[in-house]
């Protein structure tokens, strides 16, 4: 009965599936699989704890703002989750010159990590290619822009939200991460996708991430209290890693979306890598058999 009852399932979840699969829904769905998203959030999330997050703290320690203030301003928790998450980056300590130092290299690291990361998933969302220092080149390029993007998103905390409210930052917020969500698959793809076909990724990934911070805002405060009430800050950080997973299928999901539903032209899902469509070449047989027949 019970292998009946699971063979009549797997049929009926068959037929539902060959009916989604020409769909749009079941062109992302197939895109997100083939990517292999839930691996890649997982990678994404350790990843950005290591690496990225050392990264951005010393891009804003430079700039005198700390991480905790930025999360404290931007992540829309509650003041005594706030201070919890806060609590796992400052400390009263001063490290010496040398852990300073391995500190830098590891963020600096941390950085060409998540670069390379967030480039290999276009390059295979887009369907492109890039070898070599070009590759590299980019990468650097990216992490200098993800240092403006700070710099900007600082001076908003700043400026906006004493002078015009929060409503107006959170609108000014969302139109600079979607400016730079658009321009980060042209500049990691070395502009081998256009701009226009890049609009729609660019807006998609903006709103999946603003979905997803609508959702830690409204929810993830009570569980980071509850879990640092229980583990201390083990509870936290796994909250925080629970985000970055989150972060890391909103991105995906946000490409794929603009790779299905953008406009044609450029590399992407159906053409060749070098973005022209397969046509016989001439010296394939049908070629010749068609010039004789002439």
């Amino acid at each position: 009965m019970v292998r009946k009852s699971w063979r009549l399932a797997s049929e009926a979840f068959g037929r539902v599936r060959d009916q989604l699969e020409p769909t749009m829904a079941g062109r992302i769905w197939r895109g997100l699989r083939e990517l292999g998203f839930i691996n890649n959030s997982l990678q994404f999330a350790a990843v950005f704890t290591i690496g990225f997050i050392p990264f951005l703290n010393t891009v804003l320690a430079i700039l005198g703002s700390g991480l905790s203030r930025a999360i404290l301003i931007r992540s829309g928790l509650s003041t005594r989750a706030s201070y919890d998450v806060t609590m796992l980056f400052t400390h009263n300590r001063t490290a010496p010159a040398s852990v300073s130092i391995l500190g830098l290299v590891l963020a600096v690291l941390g950085g060409a990590a998540i670069s390379q990361m967030l480039q290999a998933w276009y390059m295979a969302i887009f369907r492109v290619r890039i070898h070599g220092w070009k590759a590299v080149a980019r990468r650097v390029r990216w992490l200098a822009g993800v240092s403006g993007f700070v710099v900007l998103q600082v001076v908003m905390g700043r400026r906006i939200d004493s002078a015009a409210g929060h409503i107006t930052a959170v609108g000014a917020q969302f139109l600079l991460a979607a400016g730079f969500l658009w321009w980060s698959p042209y500049c990691l793809l070395s502009g081998q996708v256009p701009w226009r076909r890049l609009f729609l990724t660019g807006l998609a990934t903006a709103v999946c991430c603003a979905g997803l911070g609508f959702f830690i805002a409204f929810t993830a405060s009570s569980s980071i209290i509850s879990n640092e009430a229980m583990y201390g800050p083990f509870g936290v950080v796994m909250e925080v890693v629970t985000a970055e997973i989150g972060l890391g299928v909103a991105l995906q999901l946000g490409a794929v979306i603009g790779a299905v539903v953008g406009p044609p032209g450029g590399p992407g899902p159906g053409r060749s890598p070098a973005g022209r469509s397969a046509r016989p070449s001439r010296g394939c047989p049908g070629h010749h058999a068609g010039r004789r027949s002439r």
